[in-house]
């Protein structure tokens, strides 16, 4: 189905212009629409949680995929699980059925789709540690595909030959584990993330991707950044490498704020921070 929609509208920082050419795609009517996805920019939605569309609006497609299904496999010991699937809601489906490793995922708020591209993780797990094979509509070549976890080449916060492909579903590794570790897990990380992190206001998660040998929160706290603010869009102080943002904020605000943290950081510690957050549009 093809909408005009203010961008706004589907991301957790709630900022962006229009966009004439929104689609919901679900396992029926995908097919309907693969030629204009074709030849198009197309630009893939999830949960929007690592997202900022440009104040300008966006000219090319937004895709938000609807591949919301789920169950469990116990001949094969897999979940098969559509990429639309909300990652806090993977997670109570594993625990429900008492498959273990999967409960980092119950704090990160965005999509299978999305924790695929990213290889999204937390406390030590990757979604690739969980990750099998999944199911992609490939733009391209105009067909469908499987891929394997060889032929993706995880690496930190990346996945690689995603390139205008869209994920319909992926299958996971479902182990059976001990009931009472997998809910004790589960309530340390939730504890965890409600102590050190912002909730309940406009934020996308983390800013800048972390790295083995640092923590980006903590480079910006030590650069005295903590609380520092473009038009009202600022760095947490709670934590650092999370930036909050008002109600009626401007993206540009974030975008300009993003580069600044960057900017000072490596002026400071010779280090050069990558950006986990996704600027979509124009920003000039």
């Amino acid at each position: 189905m093809k909408n005009k929609i203010k961008l706004s509208s589907v991301t957790t920082y709630k900022f962006g212009g229009f966009c004439n050419n929104y689609y919901e795609l679900n396992e029926t009517n995908i097919n309907e629409y693969r030629e204009i996805f074709s030849d198009n920019d197309n630009f893939i939605l999830g949960k929007g949680s690592n997202v900022a569309f440009s104040d300008k609006g966006y000219a090319g497609n937004v895709i938000h995929p609807k591949f919301k299904k789920i169950s469990y496999d116990e001949n094969t010991s897999e979940i098969n699980v559509g990429s639309s699937v909300y990652l806090p809601d993977l997670a109570r489906f594993c625990k429900n059925n008492n498959l273990i490793n999967s409960e980092f995922l119950i704090g990160i708020p965005g999509s299978v789709g999305g924790a695929i591209k990213m290889n999204a993780g937390a406390y030590g797990w990757e979604f690739s540690d969980l990750f099998v094979s999944l199911e992609a509509y490939n733009f391209i070549e105009k067909h469908y595909e499987t891929l394997d976890k060889q032929q993706i080449k995880f690496g930190y916060r990346m996945s690689n030959n995603l390139e205008r492909k869209i994920i319909v579903s992926a299958k996971l590794k479902g182990i059976k584990g001990d009931p009472k570790l997998i809910k004790e897990r589960l309530k340390e990380y939730t504890t965890y993330r409600k102590n050190t992190q912002p909730a309940g206001i406009y934020n996308a998660g983390s800013v800048f991707k972390n790295h083995k040998e640092y923590s980006a929160g903590e480079l910006i706290d030590k650069a005295g950044l903590k609380g520092y603010e473009v038009d009202g869009v600022r760095v947490s102080s709670k934590h650092a490498n999370f930036f909050i943002a008002p109600k009626g904020s401007k993206s540009s605000s974030l975008y300009k704020l993003v580069n600044h943290v960057k900017d000072v950081v490596y002026n400071k510690f010779d280090v050069s921070l990558e950006k986990e957050i996704i600027f979509v549009g124009n920003f000039d």
